[in-house]
């Protein structure tokens, strides 16, 4: 990992870095190397959690006839696993969301970690973005039901007027958001489409993906901070979705639609509330005609001002070609200051000061490979790019 200190000599918040397997291999060895990691203030690793692919295969708490999946001949957790997306509870434990390489669906479960380690359950189901965790007891993970039908919805005037979103090339994937209690059990399913459908914005669904119709990528829940939005409240629901180029709050106790959230952003991720009325996100292809179409973006729902923060005049020039057409995660400092946005194919990520847009620091996912088995020796002579999906300030608690 390479850590480039822009502006001063140390980062202002410990930072958990998310690995890959075979990342990380100076400080957990062996062939699958560190789920994560913990840097320092001063950028030096303070805590590890190592990967354990066989382990975590063995604590799977559900039944696989209730999660079919089909995997190519040969497949294994080790080989085919991907770490996606994490977030950290409270005494040290990870929750972590995973993807399967050669395998359909492609979401593979999550787990939640400790710090040694060691999985306390796994459920091997379609959870597939990035986890939120509230407290010890509870985390919000974005997953799918998978239909092999059409679903009927109507809009207009009492409901007269029938839709149906038709997926010819394979199965509708209906999104849901679980609440997972402690030990790893489904406390609730949140309809996230069903809330669309029995609002007001239902014909926002039509001309949706038949197949994927909302692709929901964080949920996340407002703290009590929150204010100048009439009927929104603390402990509400938010939802971003990618394919809808929206996002969502829902009532904290009947998951109905408060508000639905559309601007200049188009296929945005990581909606997070900063503070009051205002949210940031990842506009992957919004419309600043000189800093996009890639940018960090704030909206203010009580003003309705939007304010590109990143790229601007003052970006560093090789840091404005930021683009990320389909991903890109975003986690916001305790103090609502700064943000950490991660590309995820270009190996890289930058912590952003909200205020101006000023980059603090760099980080790139930049490893030495050479010690794992089977690397084809131009790899071994040089150091390896990978995925970037997981930067989070690590003392939220």
């Amino acid at each position: 990992m390479e850590i480039e200190f822009v502006e001063g000599g140390e980062l202002a918040d410990p930072i958990l870095m998310k690995g890959e397997f075979g990342s990380f291999l100076d400080h957990c060895p062996g062939p699958a190397g560190c789920l994560a990691v913990e840097y320092s203030r001063s950028a030096v690793v303070t805590r590890t959690w190592p990967l354990r692919p066989d382990e975590i295969e063995q604590a799977n708490i559900v039944s696989e006839s209730d999660y079919p999946y089909e995997h190519f001949v040969g497949w294994s957790m080790v080989g085919n696993l991907r770490t996606f997306n994490i977030s950290l509870y409270p005494g040290g434990d990870l929750s972590i969301v995973f993807r399967c390489k050669n395998s359909h669906p492609s979401a593979c479960g999550v787990a939640r970690v400790a710090p040694d380690g060691q999985p306390r359950w796994y459920r091997k189901d379609y959870s597939h973005r990035q986890p939120h965790v509230l407290n010890e007891d509870v985390v919000l993970v974005p997953s799918v039901y998978l239909h092999r039908f059409r679903l009927s919805y109507e809009i207009g005037p009492e409901r007269r007027n029938d839709k149906k979103l038709d997926c010819r090339e394979g199965m509708i994937r209906e999104d849901r958001v679980n609440v997972v209690g402690r030990h790893g059990d489904v406390l609730e399913e949140v309809a996230v489409l069903d809330a669309i459908v029995e609002s007001p914005h239902a014909g926002r669904l039509v001309g949706a993906s038949g197949c994927d119709p909302t692709h929901l990528n964080l949920a996340h829940v407002l703290g009590e901070d929150v204010r100048g939005l009439a009927g929104v409240a603390a402990g509400d629901l938010v939802v971003s979705l990618r394919n809808l180029s929206a996002f969502a709050i829902l009532d904290k106790g009947d998951r109905r639609l408060k508000k639905f959230v559309r601007g200049s952003f188009h296929r945005q991720h990581g909606v997070r509330h900063l503070q009051h009325a205002r949210f940031v996100l990842f506009d992957n292809l919004g419309a600043d005609a000189v800093h996009g179409p890639a940018r960090l973006l704030t909206v203010d729902l009580a003003t309705s001002q939007e304010t590109t923060v990143f790229p601007n005049d003052a970006t560093p020039e090789h840091l404005r070609d930021w683009f990320a057409l389909l991903d890109g995660t975003v986690d916001v400092s305790g103090d609502r200051r700064r943000v950490l946005l991660a590309d995820p194919l270009g190996a890289r990520a930058v912590e952003i000061r909200v205020a101006d847009g000023q980059v603090l620091n760099v980080f790139r996912q930049l490893h030495d490979v050479s010690a794992l088995p089977g690397v084809p020796q131009d790899l071994a002579n040089n150091a390896a790019l990978f995925e970037f999906r997981g930067v989070h300030y690590a003392n939220r608690w």
